[in-house]
């Protein structure tokens, strides 16, 4: 076997230079803008999972929204950035690798974004802010479809122990340990007697 043969090659990442973007960015501004460090992992789930809505909390420069709106052709993606200088470049960023009329970036406070956004309408809802409060991921979890799925990143950076228990239940997955890895939760239908609906979240404090 020759040497090409020896790895496997990986595909390009056509957002790249968004996260190389974004990297640079926090280095020189020291911000919050952290790039998601598993590359192109949350577009394929939303591949896997055909997801044509997806909503995301935690834009930064717009990388994960951009692989996640790679998912299918069809894909759009509703992403909520709080600070308006990432809200501005994360709308440059979109627009230049040509995703910007399939990308809205709100600006505004996570939860209130969310409350404004349709309710079980979502394919996919991802969490990348710093770390996962109660009553955003509640939020998340209403704006999903039955067989919807989650994602939640940041778990070890000390969520509220009702995020981590309710992503541990057995009918909503369990979390990845690492702490920039997401947890994939899938929303699953209720018993056979009962209506669809996705279950419920406890309502809590925001940490």
């Amino acid at each position: 076997m020759g040497p090409s043969m020896k790895h496997t090659a990986r595909a390009v990442d056509p957002c790249a230079g968004i996260q190389a973007a974004t990297r640079e960015h926090q280095r020189r501004h020291g911000c919050g803008a952290y790039t998601y460090q598993d590359g192109t992992l949350p577009g394929v789930i939303a591949a896997a999972a055909g997801a044509h809505r997806v909503v995301e909390v935690g834009t930064a420069l717009g990388y994960t929204a951009c692989s996640l709106a790679s998912a299918t052709s069809r894909t759009t993606v509703d992403t909520i950035e709080f600070g308006p200088d990432h809200v501005r470049l994360a709308r440059e960023q979109i627009s230049s690798v040509g995703l910007a009329h399939r990308i809205a970036v709100h600006h505004g406070d996570g939860d209130d974004i969310l409350a404004s956004l349709p309710a079980g309408e979502f394919d996919v809802a991802f969490f990348d802010g710093f770390t996962p409060a109660t009553a955003t991921i509640a939020g998340l979890r209403t704006r999903l479809r039955v067989g919807g799925v989650l994602l939640a990143a940041n778990l070890t950076l000390g969520p509220a122990a009702e995020v981590l228990d309710g992503l541990n239940d057995h009918d909503c997955g369990s979390p990845t340990p690492s702490a920039r890895q997401p947890s994939v939760s899938r929303e699953r239908r209720s018993p056979r007697n009962e209506p669809d609906r996705p279950r419920a979240w406890p309502s809590g404090t925001v940490c």
